[in-house]
């Protein structure tokens, strides 16, 4: 007995202090479990699953397999058959740690945290050490700060290295059609300045942030975040870029509705002098249909300053919904689908033309590969459509903008995260010094900080 409750406080030990389950049971000569102990050892938990399922009328209510299945099938995402199998040994031995944990774990990762909680309690009130007693009160703490019970802060640090065919997102034709004032009113040929043309450059780029958030009452919490980037160029500092980014908000629970209304701004640098600044108020609505599919409905509000062209200052308007989708299978496939309209609207009148009515979608996804390793790609369009004629062109400006981006996410541990891809921009225009396409290429590294 004394042995026994030793191995279940170790194995509970492991499992709240560890990312990957790895289940001790009884020693077995079983080839079939033998095995799916050596894949989920290995952290190949969707192989350990795929294994032992097809076994599943067979052999449910083993202890042994019945444990080795929950614990790929936690793992490996389908939290429901995972929970279902530990429950069958739980039937059989009320009082198996092992099978409590490994619940605890399926609840939080199904986004159950109540449930979660519950399991960890049904933990705590079997006595265990004060070692494992410790583990178990910090798991709990670390629940109760992902769903804005307890005050909980974030941060990053980001490195890039990387090339980009038009770091000036500009035209690459040599001339352009336009009306030269006094000299001519009619459209005359005007050659560019290669500032004015595309310029590729290698780069390194830097980026930091850091948020919070905290509990107002059970379901309300208040939040935000600030973070900023810089994009230095080797061929040509004018088109260095940074940004500084703030959000600050409330986000309200109700049942299976999620409720975010927040202040957002920030400014963007091009070179040595502050292109754009922004700052606006945005709101969304966020339903959990089931464990998987999401829905949201946003909106945007924001006022845009531009300090160098102030002619362009305009007020920016937005409205979308989004859909999201988890599907079933051995590498977690997830979608997303976004759609959404609005307009900008300049503040004088007189140069109405820089406004513009707009409408897109973007598609996206990710695909598990491995346990730590994640490929991901987002495509998207947008169609703009300028508000009167452009006086220096004599032409209603229309854009056309396609843009892809693929990728691979490596987690190595420690938080850290290697993410190299690949981002192409193509934007169709009518007035060809709008019209450009641009590839960057770059391998980042980000390091994640919570506490």
């Amino acid at each position: 007995m004394v042995k026994s409750n030793l191995r279940h406080c170790l194995y509970v030990l492991f499992i709240i202090s560890s990312g990957i389950a790895s289940p001790i049971v009884y020693a077995s000569d079983d080839a079939v479990l033998d095995e799916a102990r050596t894949l989920i050892k290995a952290g190949n938990h969707k192989a350990a699953y795929e294994l032992l399922l097809p076994l599943e009328s067979e052999r449910s209510g083993n202890v042994d397999y019945d444990i080795l299945l929950g614990a790929s099938g936690v793992e490996a995402g389908e939290n429901s058959r995972g929970i279902f199998a530990l429950e069958r040994v739980l039937a059989v031995q009320p009082n198996n740690l092992e099978a409590r944990a490994l619940i605890a774990k399926g609840y939080y990762k199904a986004g159950e945290a109540d449930n979660a909680k519950s399991e960890f309690n049904n933990i705590l009130s079997q006595n265990p050490s004060s070692e494992i007693t410790k583990l178990i009160e910090n798991n709990m703490l670390a629940i109760d700060k992902a769903t804005g019970q307890k005050t909980a802060f974030a941060a990053y640090l980001d490195f890039g290295i990387g090339h980009d065919s038009n770091i000036n997102s500009a035209t690459s034709s040599s001339s352009i059609n336009a009306i030269i004032p006094i000299v001519s009113p009619t459209l005359t040929p005007i050659p560019l300045t290669s500032d004015s043309r595309e310029q590729s450059s290698n780069f390194v780029s830097t980026s930091a942030g850091i948020s919070v958030r905290l509990p107002i009452s059970k379901n309300i919490s208040a939040f935000g975040s600030v973070a900023g980037a810089s994009k230095f160029n080797w061929a040509n500092e004018k088109f260095d870029t940074s940004s500084l980014d703030y959000s600050f908000g409330l986000n309200i629970k109700q049942n299976i509705d999620n409720f975010t209304i927040a202040i957002q701004g920030g400014s963007f640098d091009v070179g040595t002098e502050t292109f754009r600044e922004t700052v606006g108020l945005s709101g969304q609505w966020q339903r959990d249909l089931n464990d998987k599919n999401q829905i949201s409905v946003f909106t945007q509000l924001s006022q845009l300053d531009y300090p160098v062209s102030p002619v362009r200052d305009a007020k920016r308007y937005v409205l979308g919904g989004a859909w999201g989708h988890a599907f079933d299978g051995d590498k977690a496939p997830v979608t997303y689908l976004t759609a959404y309209t609005g307009q900008e609207v300049t503040n004088d009148n007189d140069f109405d033309y820089f406004g513009h009515d707009l409408a897109g979608v973007r598609l996206g996804g990710q695909l598990v590969l491995d346990y730590k390793l994640i490929a991901f790609a987002t495509a998207s369009y947008e169609y703009r459509d300028y508000d009167g004629q452009d006086p220096a062109f004599l032409i209603a400006r229309k854009d056309n903008q396609f843009d892809l981006n693929l990728g691979l996410r490596f987690l190595p541990g420690h938080n850290f995260t290697i993410k190299p891809q690949i981002s192409y921009v193509d934007n169709h225009s009518n007035n060809s010094l709008y019209e450009f396409d641009r590839w960057i290429v770059s391998v980042n590294v980000r390091k994640d900080f919570n506490w």
